[in-house]
């Protein structure tokens, strides 16, 4: 009997359906291979992306284990150990060194706590007088006025000079056989002879010198900072009456605080790690030991007093210092700072 051709129709129909169906209803597995071999080579990249990144940092990740990770470590063991005259620790005791250098038994003559002392009054004087300095030059910098460049570029002479030429300049200065340095104890009414050779007047001097030497930088980065500001802000503020003192309070200020932020930190590990000055201008501890910083008294207990244990503590010591001097500013002054 034959069968009507709509039948055929719909039984070939509802057969395909059927088939439909059940490939639906199996797993894609080559759609699943395909997303796995995707990862895998995703994840192969990444691997040599990374190897090859790493590879890039190998000789930075030497240089900083040999001449920073070593040596820091080094002296946080040899801190704790006396040494020999080789520099080999030969028996441990612990944190003596670091009692004994702040002098928290009360036993010692606290002659480096005493060096400790001046390395803070040092870096009290020198940071304040170069941030209220370079901000000030920076600001009169500022001024719309003709051959302002010439002003500068005079400012920022300091820093192609370097620490060590700086301080053999001022140690001619400060000579007592000059007219300036004889002209200037009078005025002050100093005894004589020379600013440098005065228990009252050495550690000033020297800051000053500092002062001076570090003046360009701070005075490079200030004006980098206030010409980032911007000019309709003062616009507006003239327009509301307000004169320059309250346009460089309300405007200036607030808007350099990263900056002042970052000199100020700056500053303050420079100042107590500051050597060069000290040896050129001094050779010594100074009259009365009135210059001689925390880093000297290092520099001598090791070179000369063969005292490797000791001045290791030292560093550590100067080490801890700054990095809480530098986490207090972060986080005190840090709330304090504008960033647009």
């Amino acid at each position: 009997m034959q069968q009507h051709p709509s039948a055929s129709r719909q039984e070939a129909h509802f057969s395909q359906l059927d088939t439909e169906i059940f490939e639906l209803s199996q797993p894609a597995a080559p759609a699943r291979s395909k997303l796995q071999g995707q990862k895998r080579i995703r994840v192969q990249q990444k691997l040599r992306d990374s190897g090859l990144a790493l590879l890039f940092l190998a000789p930075a990740f030497a240089l900083f284990i040999i001449f920073s990770y070593y040596p820091f470590f080094r002296a946080i063991w040899l801190s704790l150990n006396i040494t020999n005259e080789l520099g080999n620790p030969v028996r441990f005791i612990g944190l003596d060194y670091y009692i004994r250098i702040l002098n928290l038994r009360g036993d010692g003559d606290g002659e480096y706590l005493r060096s400790l002392l001046t390395s803070c009054q040092f870096a009290l004087i020198v940071v304040t007088l170069q941030l209220l300095i370079g901000i000030g030059l920076a600001a009169l910098a500022q001024a719309k006025l003709k051959g302002i460049g010439i002003f500068r570029t005079i400012f920022t002479f300091s820093i192609a000079i370097s620490l060590a030429s700086s301080s053999v300049i001022w140690s001619l200065i400060y000579d007592p056989t000059t007219n300036v340095t004889t002209w200037l104890a009078n005025l002050l009414r100093l005894p004589q002879p020379g600013l440098l050779n005065n228990a009252a007047t050495a550690l000033l001097a020297i800051a000053v010198m500092t002062v001076w030497s570090g003046l360009g930088f701070n005075f490079v980065i200030s004006l980098a900072g206030m010409q980032a500001i911007p000019e309709e802000l003062y616009e507006s503020a003239a327009l509301d009456g307000a004169g320059p003192w309250q346009a460089f309070r309300h405007i200036t200020l607030p808007l350099l605080t990263p900056i002042l932020l970052f000199l100020l930190v700056i500053n303050t590990i420079q100042s107590f790690q500051a050597f060069t000055q000290f040896s050129v201008l001094m050779n010594g501890e100074g009259p009365d030991s009135a210059t001689n910083v925390f880093v000297y008294a290092t520099y001598h207990a090791f070179w000369f007093d063969h005292r490797y244990g000791f001045a290791s503590a030292m560093s550590i010591i100067l080490f801890l210092i700054l990095l809480l001097l530098s986490s207090l500013q972060f986080i005190f002054l840090g709330r304090r700072v504008h960033y647009r």
